[in-house]
């Protein structure tokens, strides 16, 4: 299948089977788009905590704790693909997985729990992903795949934040988190974190992609 886009903010016909740079726009579609997408589906009761707050308290608490400029760079991109395909939590992607494996086995007439059709539905989304990832990353002059260290270290970080978020901003959880959750604690350097308004969350957003990619700025001045 193919002509399968989206339009953005800017007017840009997204193809979200064959992305490339050129669709792509840092500055105003992904730093906006970012900065009014909420975390954890929206359910954080003091307001919306954007994805955009997320990637720049993630990058600055880098810089601070480690002074790695590589790892804070992947970090402000790392969910920067969610400005095109949401941000899709962890256990809808779960979900959503394991009803194509119940509607794969009940079409097949085999039994569902053997997991039919899960790892599938996981590798398609894994594939669309490191696409826009690959797009971005290009758009940004920045390297893809990530180096093994250093996607080890902002999956690392992103587990760091996350407890840090949990902790600030969601209610006491009803049962235990995965235990790759709940062995990590929050950053040492990172403050109680309070939810910034969209507008600001995109110009803190842009304003790191400026510091960490100096390029850039010098492309938008």
């Amino acid at each position: 299948m193919t002509d399968i886009w989206m339009q953005t903010g800017t007017g840009r016909a997204f193809d979200l089977m064959a992305p490339t740079p050129g669709m792509v726009d840092l500055e105003h579609d992904v730093a906006e788009a970012l900065a009014r997408e909420p975390r954890f589906g929206g359910h954080v009761r003091s307001g919306p905590y954007s994805v955009a707050q997320h990637c720049v308290l993630g990058a600055d608490t880098i810089i601070a704790e480690t002074g790695s400029i590589d790892t804070a760079r992947a970090f402000l991109l790392h969910d920067a693909k969610e400005a095109y395909i949401k941000d899709q939590m962890t256990p809808l992607k779960q979900a959503f997985a394991a009803h194509v494996g119940e509607v794969v086995a009940a079409d097949q007439g085999l039994d569902h729990r053997g997991g039919y059709g899960h790892g599938l539905f996981l590798q398609a989304l894994a594939a669309m992903e490191s696409k826009i990832d690959a797009a971005i990353h290009e758009a940004a002059g920045h390297p893809w795949p990530l180096p093994p260290d250093i996607a080890a270290r902002v999956r690392q970080w992103d587990l760091a934040m996350l407890a840090a978020e949990r902790r600030d901003l969601l209610c006491k959880p009803p049962k235990p988190w995965h235990p790759s959750v709940e062995r990590v604690p929050p950053p040492a350097r990172l403050g109680r974190i309070k939810v910034w308004p969209w507008p600001k969350a995109a110009d803190e957003w842009r304003a790191r992609l400026h510091t960490l990619f100096p390029h850039l700025a010098a492309k938008a001045a």
